[in-house]
C-alpha cells in the first residue's frame, strides 16, 4: 500500500521548485477569470445562510440563484454588491483574428455621451 504524505510536506515540495510562486499566481489569475457565483461566495468564506441574511432572503433563494441558468441581472447585481463586488457586462466581438470587448451599461442611469 502506498504511503501518503501530509499536505504540508507536499506543499513545501511544490513551493521549493523554481518558478512555483509565479506559476501558481498565473493559475490563480486564470481561475478567477471565470468563476461560478457559489465559488466566489465560498472564496469569501460565506455560507449561503450568511449571504441570505445579508440579502434578506431565504437560504434556498441563494441556492436557486447560484444554480440558475438565466438569472435576472438585478438579482445578480445585488448578490455581488453584498459580496463587495460590482457587476460589469462585457460584449465580446470576434472579428476574425482580433477580439474586441465593449463594456455594457444596463439600467445604470442615462447613457453616457463619450
Amino acid at each position: 500500500m502506498a504511503e501518503t504524505k501530509p499536505y504540508r510536506i507536499l506543499h513545501d515540495q511544490v513551493m521549493a521548485r523554481p518558478g512555483a510562486i509565479e506559476r501558481l499566481a498565473a493559475l490563480r489569475e486564470e481561475t478567477l477569470e471565470e468563476i461560478a457565483l457559489f465559488e466566489l461566495r465560498r472564496s469569501l468564506d460565506l455560507s449561503q445562510t450568511d449571504l441570505a441574511n445579508e440579502l434578506g432572503v431565504s437560504q434556498s433563494a441563494v441556492s436557486q440563484l447560484e444554480n440558475a441558468h438565466d438569472p435576472k441581472l438585478s438579482t445578480v447585481r445585488e448578490y455581488l454588491a453584498r459580496l463587495g463586488a460590482q457587476l460589469r457586462l462585457v460584449a465580446v466581438f470576434n472579428d476574425g483574428d482580433e477580439e474586441r470587448s465593449v463594456v455594457l451599461h444596463i439600467g445604470e442611469g442615462p447613457p453616457r455621451n463619450e
